[in-house]
């Protein structure tokens, strides 16, 4: 039995960026951990899809790795917000542009003059993004060709393509695969992204006889649709019904996302063979001698800024502390996250909060260094979101010894257990409280850390994988509990 993962989604994923977040990240870390086992024996080949959306070509991982590391390795210190956001100033503008002296002289400025100014300089500068942005789609567009035409067999990765992505080492575009009866085609990415998919996926069944398994991470733009753009949430929707009537296996990465799925599927009809959870990884801790760019105790949330993550919450707790504690006792709040959607409403209460006086700092997509750093200096983080398919961040903060102020809702309990404080995202008293309560009371907080100390084990990208080979395996099928749903 073969085991063939297609990694597509991951390798359309750098067309349009050069950094993986989200499911890109953990799919690509257990992309990694199964590679790792085909290197001690196992039966697991990379795929990605050939032309008109049928057939599947084999890729040569080793290749893939080394050019999403490159691409790592080609970012660019953001920098960090301190001082007031410019409402006239783009969201993305807003989280990547340091101060300076420069912009301090503007806002100095009658209106009159600064407001065309800064239309001025925005506009030149989403010219020029624009400008990289064609010439690095231009150049996407004419590899994708040339592999559509059959010349040649180079792939995705943006301007860090620049090797074959074929098993093969010729520069000419591989020969479909052909997997055998009892097979497996295995597709953990964010594989509602192409429209074509169930049609692919019930291709490769008809036509090999294949067994078909796929991940599900989490049901938002079906529970949650007000938090999710059009341009996902009708794909996604589009999506799920044929992949549950297609699956052998659904894998997810939780007990709450297994019951909504089954909820779901039970909804529609849809019979639902057998599910299996896989544990997430944890990356960290890796421990950094740098220094977090905070010179006073702080607080930290990790995620995208978005609202669904829930930070206007935690804007208005921090009103409240400023408002109920001596001001030596009230800790910085640190927001580490890209700019999201849907945020314009909060982006202006920090303006017009002058970044909460200065205790409000914003540090857009830090580097893996920057937040081991932020992570490990903070006093406690916070995940106040209102749905999660896992909450990574909760893993990663505990991973550092450092317990969470959370949600307690879907699945954040699960990856927090014992070692965290929990609160009703919708009550800003709950909150408060909880919150209140890890900044002034040391010694709870201490005795959490003890707790993760003695009793934290993150699991690894290894168990990760391994639990998925285990499911996949003829002779292991006992382990995936049967679910049945009724037709």
């Amino acid at each position: 039995m073969t085991i063939w993962v297609d990694i597509e989604d991951l390798l359309a994923h750098f067309y349009a960026a050069s950094r993986p977040s989200g499911i890109q990240r953990l799919s690509y870390e257990v992309y990694r951990a199964l590679a790792r086992q085909a290197a001690q024996g196992e039966a697991v080949k990379f795929v990605r899809h050939m032309p008109k959306g049928t057939d599947l070509e084999e890729v040569f991982w080793p290749d893939i790795e080394a050019r999403v590391e490159l691409a790592f390795s080609q970012q660019t210190d953001p920098g960090v917000i301190d001082g007031p956001v410019d409402q006239d100033m783009p969201a993305p503008a807003r989280a990547t542009a340091p101060p300076s002296r420069l912009r301090a002289w503007g806002r100095n400025l009658p209106m009159d003059l600064r407001a065309p100014l800064a239309g001025l300089v925005n506009a030149e500068r989403a010219a020029l993004a624009a400008q990289r942005d064609a010439m690095r789609a231009a150049g996407d567009l004419l590899r994708g060709l040339r592999r559509w035409a059959g010349l040649g067999g180079r792939g995705a990765l943006g301007n860090a393509a620049s090797a074959p992505t074929s098993a093969s080492s010729n520069d000419h575009a591989g020969s479909a695969v052909k997997p055998e009866l009892g097979d497996v085609f295995l597709a953990l990415g964010a594989s509602w992204q192409g429209g074509y998919y169930p049609t692919l996926v019930e291709s490769v069944k008809r036509r090999f006889g294949v067994r078909f398994a796929f991940m599900v991470y989490d049901l938002i733009p079906i529970l949650w649709p007000e938090f999710v753009m059009a341009r996902i949430r009708e794909p996604y929707q589009a999506w799920l019904t044929p992949m549950l009537r297609a699956a052998d296996i659904v894998f997810t990465i939780s007990e709450a996302t297994t019951n909504d799925v089954l909820a779901f599927a039970a909804q529609a009809g849809i019979r639902v063979p057998a599910t299996q959870i896989v544990p997430i990884g944890v990356t960290f801790p890796e421990r950094t001698s740098r220094s977090a760019p905070v010179s006073r105790p702080y607080v930290l949330i990790v995620s995208t800024i978005e609202i669904r993550k829930n930070h206007a919450l935690i804007f208005k707790v921090w009103r409240r502390l400023m408002a109920q504690l001596p001001a030596e006792q009230v800790p910085t709040l640190v927001f580490a996250g890209r700019i999201g959607w849907q945020t314009a409403d909060l982006l202006a209460q920090i303006e017009n909060t002058n970044h909460l006086d200065g205790l409000l700092r914003v540090i857009e997509a830090p580097s893996d260094q920057e937040l081991a750093a932020l992570y490990q200096n903070c006093l406690f983080t916070v995940f106040p979101s209102f749905y999660e398919g896992w909450g990574l961040p909760v893993t990663e903060s505990l991973s550092f010894g450092k317990t969470v102020a959370a949600a307690q809702c879907a699945s954040i309990p699960e990856a927090g257990g014992v070692f965290c404080d929990y609160f009703d995202p919708d009550n800003l008293h709950d909150a408060y409280r909880v919150i209140e309560r890890l900044i002034t009371d040391a010694d709870h907080r201490r005795d959490l850390e003890q707790r993760i100390e003695r009793a934290f084990r993150p699991p690894s990208w290894a168990d990760s994988a391994a639990a998925i080979l285990s499911a996949l395996r003829p002779t292991l099928t006992q382990d995936v509990r049967p679910l049945l749903v009724a037709e």
